[in-house]
């Protein structure tokens, strides 16, 4: 079946770089939180006035938003099809895509206006 993005290979690819970008931010703020305990609001607060960390945070959102549209396009593609649905199979799926691109766009967009 041909992926999201052109080919299954170049989805799996593309999955597995924003997984790593995903972890890089999680290991990165563990570290930080750990490294400055107790960690106080003025640190915090600093920490995401900094330009370097407002871009990771973005490339994180945009490496999250794509990991999940390539997630519930697959969950999608394999569940809501007519051979399981019957006749409302594609109604449901487009649907059930429509709802997925509108959540996710909102959290990018809301996201992206809180960080910068």
């Amino acid at each position: 079946m041909k992926g999201i993005f052109g080919s299954g290979t170049r989805d799996f690819l593309i999955i597995r770089i924003s997984s790593l970008i995903l972890l890089g931010y999680f290991l990165f703020l563990i570290a930080y939180i750990t490294m400055n305990s107790p960690l106080t609001f003025s640190l915090w607060n600093a920490l995401f006035e900094n330009i370097l960390m407002k871009v990771f945070t973005s490339l994180f959102l945009f490496s999250f938003c794509v990991h999940t549209w390539i997630g519930t396009w697959a969950i999608g593609s394999d569940y809501l099809t007519p051979d399981r649905l019957g006749s409302l199979g594609n109604p449901i799926y487009k649907i059930y895509r429509s709802l997925c691109a509108g959540i996710i766009g909102t959290i990018l967009l809301w996201s992206l206006i809180i960080i910068w």
